[in-house]
């Protein structure tokens, strides 16, 4: 298995913090794939706030001889995305990415070129494209030894000269990952995930955004600290409890069942531990179809 790019780094604690929790909203998820092998995903959302519902539709097709993979995304906002991807054909490892979106209401064109390496001690990629109608060039670069890491990525706004950086390191084994991240010296954060059994997921997090800026005065905004702790706890094999809680004192929970093959049901709900009374709790409902 390679070394993972930049943006994974530090992933399984934030899918604690994440994954599973959809609250405010209905959610509905289907995915089949035909006898030829073209995937079809829907997914569906209804916002119980803003009575609003949203959707998508997506197919996928794999090229096995080439290594190519073809991607096509619609959503109800008319906005629509293509994506080809070719991965381990012209040397192991490497992964050629070419994808634009268009969204004809509002005339917003984006497209990207992306190339990435990954052996088993390192992990370069390069990026560049436009955003809506912004250019913009990147990069990463993740170098591993034993059970450390470090890294480094960049994302440059050619039009207004922004340059955003980040800097990781970590360690890692089986059941533990303690991750660190710097970004352009203002914001940072620590986390820490550890797989206690077979039934038990622990996470932790602490970090500082980076400030917003523009306050009144022409002062920068304090960013506050944020801290949060979160678990899962697998009850069988086709059921878990998803529990958070950070120092807002908002408390997340959430419950997992498969009901049968290829049905899946979740609730989930974050309830306001400041105002119990009057507090902003919210709660959701997923169920995810594949065949």
């Amino acid at each position: 298995m390679g070394t993972p790019i930049y943006c994974d780094l530090g992933k399984l604690a934030r899918d604690l913090f994440k994954v599973g929790y959809h609250p405010g909203l209905w959610q509905l998820d289907c995915k089949t794939m035909t006898s030829s092998g073209l995937e079809f995903f829907t997914s569906g959302f209804a916002n119980q706030d803003a009575s609003k519902v949203m959707g998508s539709l997506q197919s996928k097709y794999k090229v096995e001889d080439y290594g190519i993979t073809l991607t096509e995304r619609w959503n109800t906002e008319n906005l629509l995305y293509g994506q080809i991807l070719q991965k381990d054909k012209l040397a192991e490892g490497l992964m050629l990415m070419a994808e634009a979106s268009f969204q004809p209401s509002s005339g917003d064109k984006s497209a990207k070129l992306m190339a990435d390496l990954a052996k088993d001690n390192f992990n370069i990629l390069g990026k560049g494209g436009i955003n809506k109608g912004q250019p913009f060039v990147g990069g990463s670069l993740v170098v591993a030894h034993k059970e450390f890491y470090g890294g480094v990525a960049l994302d440059y706004n050619i039009d207004d000269s922004n340059l955003v950086w980040k800097l990781g390191l970590g360690w890692t084994n089986e059941s533990t990952t303690i991750h660190s991240e710097l970004v352009n010296a203002e914001g940072w954060l620590v986390s820490l995930f550890h797989k206690a059994n077979d039934q038990i997921d622990l996470g932790f997090e602490i970090g500082k955004p980076m400030s917003a800026g523009g306050g009144e005065g022409g002062e920068e905004q304090q960013s506050e600290l944020n801290i949060g702790l979160g678990m899962i706890y697998h009850l069988e094999a086709d059921a878990l409890i998803r529990a958070k809680i950070n120092n807002k004192v908002e408390v997340g929970l959430g419950y997992q069942q498969k009901l049968r093959e290829g049905i899946t049901m979740s609730i989930s709900t974050v309830i306001d531990g400041m105002n119990i009374t009057d507090g902003n709790h919210k709660f959701g409902v997923g169920l995810s179809l594949q065949c």
